[in-house]
């Protein structure tokens, strides 16, 4: 068979063709949250532990569903230095809310574990955890990220939106 430029670009546009359908097909399939955390709320508990409560808003942006499997949330101090946060559960926040009220109310649900979030749903929620750190430490940190981890060990991270994205989408 003798090869030609019409031979060579037919099987190129096949593979194109083929290429293209494969993306387009798969288009969308990744699971992946995209949003922020939209709020911050800091409680000390005693001289040398405070609790961060991490409200967060986040839309499924992919055409399948995720399963949160686990949630984490790191904080870096004012040294640089990252510290992870240890999650309370759903009764803990509730009382948090019920014994402080200068914590103003439960905007949002608790965020649980094993919570699934369909293919465009937009999911609001709040996160607490307890910090081995004071709360004047705990406020002068430098960032926040809320993570989750799905079923197939993916992480999402969210970080606390800043004023300047703030004020560009007010325009």
């Amino acid at each position: 068979m003798v090869w030609n430029r019409v031979t060579a670009g037919g099987g190129l546009l096949g593979a194109a063709i083929v290429a293209g359908a494969i993306i387009t097909y798969n288009w969308g399939a990744t699971p992946r949250l995209d949003g922020s955390i939209t709020s911050v709320r800091t409680l000390g508990m005693d001289a040398s532990n405070s609790v961060a409560i991490v409200n967060f808003e986040a839309v499924n942006t992919s055409n399948r569903e995720i399963a949160i499997n686990f949630r984490e949330i790191d904080v870096i101090d004012s040294s640089g230095a990252l510290r992870r946060g240890r999650i309370l559960s759903v009764f803990d926040v509730e009382q948090l809310f019920k014994y402080y009220p200068a914590l103003g109310g439960m905007r949002d649900e608790p965020l649980t574990d094993n919570r699934y979030v369909a293919a465009g749903e937009t999911v609001r929620g709040l996160v607490a955890a307890r910090f081995e750190m004071a709360k004047h430490e705990l406020d002068l940190r430098t960032d926040i990220v809320f993570r989750t981890i799905d079923r197939k060990n993916r992480e999402v991270e969210l970080r606390l939106q800043s004023e300047a994205d703030t004020s560009e989408r007010a325009r």
